[in-house]
């Protein structure tokens, strides 16, 4: 982005007809001080070497002489920008903007700045009144792209990717489809993406995970065998598989899958994490917390397989202080991992209460935590606030609607990325 945006900027401020040397013009500006010009253009002569610091005091000088020095403003907020003082650049490049309006450089930086605050409306504003200066520039494209797809404007976002098509691009824009509940454009760009790679592992996850979440199990099976026929050896492909057959309830097939998966790619913890969620859900809680405990060691700063090996244990009654500190562990690793603090708050008698609140401040429809704390209310004679989270928990629990059950709501830990924090990730 730097070099595109510099050079236009560059030539809004140019006077000579062919560049001078820098020792050319400092010695122009030294014999004529007062000249805003020179001052303009010794600070350009710098910015081309891109040494921002000395170009700022020669544009800080010319605006000094001529205050309505546009190009000049415009290039002191360029080396504000790339010496990372965005306020400051910000500041600059709107007060260009509140003079020249339709001027598409600042509009461009505003822009990105929008963006990098997740202000993606005030983004979007300003990218369309940059023109072609953003959605041209293949540098800020995929920003101008994102903030299509933010808010909404998937027409406009779609323009974009025709124009520079990319199977990521067409796997997002179809993300965005379902999101704003439509599924037909969905999987259609979902197709463009294998269209564009059909070599692609992602592509097809992305799609079996779409037909999946829609309730077509059977499509995202024959959507992973379309991959796996391209991608015979992908352990990606065939751990999805093992997911897909989980939530059909086929135990058997998932855990030949995640096994699978598991040899492929040895150093891969989530096949162990799955098939030790397997084993958990079988009732096997010892042979769970060996597969988490192989988990753990593939991944140490994994903080999920400390939870499941934690979970395993407190499940099968064994050691509670090594399920204590595998929880510590995960917390540390995690803090915004509200189940990790739940479950310490059931090993913990004496810091459940804190890590209850603090669990139900991260997830605040926890029902877990909502009913423990509700009960230890009662008993503490806090009867008013006891009432409040009792009703909190039923609202949650029929919010839910069963819809969770066996092997859905802990495999969903596993198949999210290690930072995310699956207390506030809704179903897949």
């Amino acid at each position: 982005m730097r070099e595109f945006v510099l050079f236009w900027v560059l030539a809004q401020g140019a006077v000579f007809a062919q560049p001078l040397s820098l020792d050319v013009l400092l010695d122009r500006q030294r014999a004529d001080p007062s000249n805003p010009n020179l001052c303009q253009q010794v600070g350009i002569a710098y910015m081309r070497l891109q040494q921002f610091d000395k170009a700022e005091p020669y544009f800080r000088k010319a605006i000094h002489l001529n205050p309505k020095f546009w190009a000049a403003h415009k290039n002191l907020a360029t080396v504000l920008w790339f010496e990372d003082r965005k306020p400051e650049s910000e500041r600059e490049f709107q007060a260009v903007t509140n003079v020249l309006p339709e001027d598409p450089v600042p509009h461009l930086y505003l822009g990105l700045a929008a963006h990098a605050r997740h202000n993606f409306a005030s983004a979007k504003i300003h990218f369309e009144k940059a023109g072609d200066l953003a959605r041209e520039n293949p540098e800020v494209q995929p920003v101008v792209f994102e903030t299509y797809l933010e808010t909404g404007d998937l027409e406009n976002a779609r323009g974009i990717l025709e124009r520079k098509p990319s199977a990521e691009g067409w796997r997002m824009l179809a993300e965005a489809y379902d999101r704003f509940k439509k599924p037909e454009d969905a999987y259609r760009a979902f197709s463009q993406a294998i269209e564009a790679d059909p070599n692609s592992e992602d592509n097809y996850v992305a799609l079996a995970e779409f037909s999946s979440g829609h309730g077509n199990g059977e499509f995202a099976l024959q959507a992973v065998a379309r991959g796996l026929e391209k991608r015979p050896q992908s352990a990606t492909l065939i751990f999805e598989r093992g997911l897909l057959f989980a939530e059909q309830g086929d135990r058997k097939q998932a855990e030949a899958s995640f096994q699978e998966a598991g040899r492929m790619k040895p150093d891969w913890a989530l096949p162990e994490m799955a098939l030790g969620v397997s084993k958990l859900e079988s009732g096997d809680a010892a042979q769970a917390a060996v597969e988490f405990q192989k988990a753990r060691t593939i991944d140490p700063n994994d903080y999920r397989a400390h939870f499941l090996y934690a979970t395993a244990l407190s499940r099968g009654n064994r050691n509670r202080q090594e399920a204590m500190e595998a929880l510590h562990r995960a917390i540390q690793l995690n803090p915004q991992d509200a189940r990790s603090l739940v479950l310490l708050g059931q090993l913990d008698a004496e810091h459940a209460e804190a890590n209850w609140r603090v669990a139900l401040k991260i997830d605040p429809e926890n029902q877990t935590a909502l009913y423990q704390l509700g009960l230890l209310c009662q008993k503490q004679g806090k009867a008013a606030e006891a009432k409040s989270l009792l009703e909190r928990f039923r609202v949650a629990k029929e919010k839910q609607h069963g819809a969770e059950e066996s092997l859905v709501p802990i495999l969903r830990i596993t198949h999210l990325p290690a930072a995310a924090n699956p207390s506030n990730t809704r179903a897949r």
